[in-house]
């Protein structure tokens, strides 16, 4: 898997500098996905919580804030050293380090709370990736992760981006694009969920790694898309979901 895997870190390392905050989006956004977490996790004073794919920590951030003592795993080393940067400003005391959501690198019943966000869809193994998550939460424990169905399909307009490129005098969207369709051009035909995952699809894998009390959190909470300036019907969505160990 490490062919894999390789490219994919690469193009995260590059897109550590360019890849916001929750609150950059805006602060409803931010203080929505603070209420969600409250409501599946409560609080967390004394408690210990795994952000895997942790990105720029904002997951472990908001833990963090809870009162839990949290760690944040990622493949990419440059989103764990932005991680801490957001860590420090926030005046939080969280341990970040480089890891494989796939083969995590904890004893077995380490957390009680588990928590991805927008993860799933660029793992090569998900389904291995659940057991791991199921197999370091304590009895109990409680896994919240969140995907969306993206549709990412940058590699069929890639002529269309390349013509908006230089009419629009490179704009960032079209230059994220192009280097999103590079960075995964190798490695998308092995990933399942490379076009996007929807919450049936993950309530499927949770299945088949035994989780119980399978839920799902209703997203109109968010009267702000936490992904798009502006909701539309045919824009993708996102979700929500929680299972217990």
């Amino acid at each position: 898997m490490e062919h894999l895997k390789k490219p994919i870190k690469k193009y995260w390392n590059k897109r550590s500098s360019s890849y916001g905050l929750d609150k950059d989006k805006s602060a409803a956004i931010a203080k929505t996905w603070e209420t969600v977490l409250h409501d599946l996790v409560a609080l967390g004073a004394g408690r210990k919580a795994l952000d895997v794919g942790t990105g720029t920590g904002q997951f472990a951030v908001y833990l963090a804030n809870k009162g839990f003592e949290v760690t944040g795993v990622d493949l990419s080393e440059e989103m764990i050293a932005t991680a801490q940067q957001n860590a420090a400003q926030e005046q939080l005391s969280i341990r970040f380090q480089t890891g494989d959501a796939e083969h995590l690198d904890f004893p077995d019943d380490s957390f009680d709370v588990v928590v991805s966000r927008n993860l799933l869809w660029t793992l090569p193994q998900p389904d291995q990736a659940l057991k791991e998550w199921k197999r370091v939460l304590k009895p109990g424990g409680k896994l919240v992760v969140s995907d969306g169905f993206w549709m990412n399909t940058t590699w069929k307009t890639v002529p269309r981006l390349a013509m908006n490129m230089f009419r629009e005098r490179f704009n960032t969207t079209s230059r994220r694009s192009l280097r999103f369709f590079w960075g995964y051009s190798k490695v998308r035909g092995s990933l399942p969920y490379y076009t996007g995952v929807n919450a049936n699809d993950a309530v499927t894998l949770l299945e088949q790694a035994s989780f119980k009390e399978i839920g799902c959190y209703d997203t109109a909470c968010f009267a702000d898309h936490p992904y798009r300036k502006h909701q539309v019907k045919k824009e993708p969505s996102f979700f929500i979901v929680h299972a217990g160990k």
